[in-house]
């Protein structure tokens, strides 16, 4: 029996030592830790980019939609009413027959500031809004403010939209444009 009893205690042992295991332990710890840093890096570079983005489009939007309106348009009119602006267009349709109809875009700097739009077709004469009296207007967007003197402006014949468009913590997307009228002044129906 006793050489039973010396065979088992000279096999060699199974398994992992506890320095073993601490060192796979820590091992793990460090390359979690650096793929758990790139994970948040990304996230927040992800987020950083999405706001970015958003406020561009945010941009384009505003500037098709005001490029668009003032160059199909007979008649533009732009009105600084306090802080606020008040641009309105008439505009032709793109009907077999002309039919005409009028476009507004309004800028407040009001809780951030917003730029809202509104279109009547046939048209018929729009008034700036209230400040409470915005619920007709479509919201174009929020976090818009004056690049320079003021989101609008109006040079020779020439509509400006110069403004900054809020990105979240990232700086501010600029957008610069300027819309002309394509066809000469007609007599219509009012929008102004």
């Amino acid at each position: 029996m006793t050489g039973t009893a010396a065979s088992a205690s000279t096999a060699p042992e199974s398994g992992f030592t506890l320095i073993e295991l601490l060192v796979y332990v820590s091992f793990t710890v460090v390359i979690l830790a650096i793929i758990g840093g790139m994970l948040i890096s990304s996230v927040g570079t992800e987020r950083d980019v999405r706001s970015t983005t958003e406020a561009t489009n945010l941009g384009q939007l505003i500037s098709r939609s005001v490029q668009s309106g003032v160059r199909n348009a007979s008649q533009v009119s732009l009105q600084n009413i306090d802080a606020t602006q008040f641009l309105v267009a008439r505009t032709a349709g793109s009907a077999a027959s002309v039919v005409w109809a009028c476009e507004a875009w309004f800028y407040t700097p009001a809780a951030g500031g917003s730029l809202y739009t509104k279109r009547t077709s046939p048209a018929s004469l729009i008034a700036p809004p209230a400040a409470d009296d915005l619920t007709s207007w479509i919201k174009l967007g929020d976090g818009v403010s004056a690049n320079g003197a003021a989101v609008f402006g109006g040079i020779n014949g020439r509509i400006t939209v110069d403004l900054n468009v809020a990105a979240g913590t990232q700086a501010s997307v600029s957008v610069n444009t300027t819309a002309s009228p394509r066809t000469l002044a007609t007599v219509g129906a009012p929008c102004l």
